[in-house]
């Protein structure tokens, strides 16, 4: 299985990555050696794992290591991706471009992870504060409420009796319920970390409405993206797929264009391998690759495909707390409202028997 290796920093944050690239294009781009830029580079650097590492290319690179050899030693922090643009920019002599483009990758990956990021903490905190403040009032407040008529032989109302049901299961079997979750949760993650499981999952989440489109369109946004910075270094197509492949998240993404990447080395083109799997590739997207290589303005068309798909997951992630809220609010109201229509009947009846 291939080792799933994207532009993401897995110990150094984003930021410091970004920070990085940026100013060591801009040193070179002024004059500076790669390991004088290096040794300025390290007195900048504030975390202490990044210092080390820039600190390990600078002696590299002293000893006549070239730079992209000394990021190999480094996959944690450089993935492959990386490196190949680098090598690319050394071989070319375009080194100074090639981390501009590396720059203008990290920081669009990066605002784009951020706007999912933020969209989705304002629905993830008002569904754990349901979930925290439901289980306290089934388990604390309902029980007292409901003693005052158990202990009479009324004959409840069935929202009474069903509230009352889940609150005394709630409380008898609580130690139960928790570790079903635990272990249903660490179930999911053992499965999902399998590669059968991972494949089964992200087809499931490609097929679910509103989610599935958010991540095609995630996803397509970052394959153009990475594509268009291999292309614009002269990084061979095929190549270009497999270092693509190995950057996408989601399973079928990154398996079918493995699979292409064999076809590109029998002749085939870009537009076969995306216009035979509609599925995960609108057809625009098909007929507009197919006239940048007609044109031999690939690198156009990918980077306007790019930008296109990064407006439209900014737009829906910006209307996606618009759309949830109401429904959230539909929800506690609906919960709220079966609670105080179950505590209020039993008050109702009682008062016709006097």
């Amino acid at each position: 299985m291939a080792k799933k290796i994207t532009f993401a920093i897995r110990s150094v944050p984003p930021v410091d990555k970004i920070f990085f690239v940026q100013n060591l294009a801009l040193m070179v781009k002024t004059g500076f050696s790669i390991s004088d830029a290096l040794q300025a580079l390290i007195k900048q650097t504030k975390n202490n794992l990044f210092k080390r590492t820039i600190a390990q290319l600078h002696h590299d690179v002293l000893a006549g290591v070239n730079f992209a050899s000394a990021l190999s030693k480094h996959p944690a922090v450089f993935n492959e991706l990386f490196v190949n643009l680098v090598a690319t920019g050394e071989i070319s002599g375009n080194l100074e471009n090639t981390l501009q483009e590396i720059a203008v990758q990290l920081k669009k990956s990066y605002a784009l992870k951020r706007k999912i990021r933020n969209a989705m903490i304002y629905p993830a905190l008002i569904v754990t504060v349901m979930i925290i403040v439901g289980v306290g009032v089934f388990v604390f407040v309902v029980p007292k409420i409901l003693d005052l008529y158990t202990q009479n032989n009324y004959v409840l109302p069935l929202p009474t009796r069903i509230i009352l049901w889940l609150s005394t299961f709630l409380q008898h079997n609580a130690l139960v319920i928790s570790v079903s979750v635990i272990a249903i949760v660490l179930g999911m993650i053992g499965l999902w970390r399998t590669t059968g499981g991972r494949q089964v999952f992200d087809k499931l989440l490609l097929r679910l409405p509103i989610v599935g489109e958010i991540i095609k369109k995630v996803t397509i946004a970052k394959m153009m993206r990475i594509l268009n910075s291999l292309i614009v270094t002269d990084i061979p197509i095929v190549k270009s797929y497999q270092l693509i492949a190995h950057a996408l998240g989601n399973t079928s993404y990154r398996n079918h264009l493995l699979q292409s990447s064999e076809l590109l080395t029998k002749g085939g083109s870009l537009y076969s391998t995306i216009s035979s799997r509609a599925d995960l590739f609108n057809p625009v997207i098909a007929q507009m690759v197919n006239v940048g290589e007609q044109t031999g303005a690939l690198d156009k068309i990918t980077a306007e495909i790019a930008t296109f798909y990064e407006d439209e997951v900014e737009a829906v992630m910006s209307n996606l707390t618009v759309i949830i809220e109401p429904v959230l609010m539909v929800a506690i109201g609906a919960g709220v409202g079966f609670l105080a229509v179950a505590i209020v009947m039993p008050i109702y009846a009682l008062v016709e028997q006097i």
